[in-house]
């Protein structure tokens, strides 16, 4: 269903298995935003240990690589949380017009 290029040519192993998950994740029809929400703190995590392990110049490119893919991750959660947005005000309508003529 959305498909996100997470992994460069800068991505550790460990890394790369968290993303297959989150890639498996955004593919299924219905998103479970709980799972979404841990896998990405999951790969936060992992991030933050890489970086630690890395010499500055590798940091560097890492990190060029990095913010690409974690632009994208941020316009599809602004997108998820727009969509739950818009889906909830539609509900609240909805009960507020059944009080309504109740």
């Amino acid at each position: 269903m959305r498909r996100i290029e997470l992994n460069h040519p800068f991505t550790p192993s460990e890394l790369v298995s968290i993303n297959q998950k989150l890639s498996s994740l955004l593919e299924d029809e219905a998103l479970d935003e709980k799972s979404f929400h841990t896998i990405s703190i999951q790969r936060d995590r992992c991030i933050k240990e890489y970086l630690d392990s890395l010499a500055p110049a590798q940091k560097t490119e890492f990190c060029e690589a990095e913010i690409k893919v974690n632009d994208a991750l941020v316009a599809l959660a602004q997108q998820l949380f727009d969509a739950s947005l818009k889906q909830l005000s539609g509900l609240i309508r909805g009960r507020k017009a059944v009080k309504k003529y109740y």
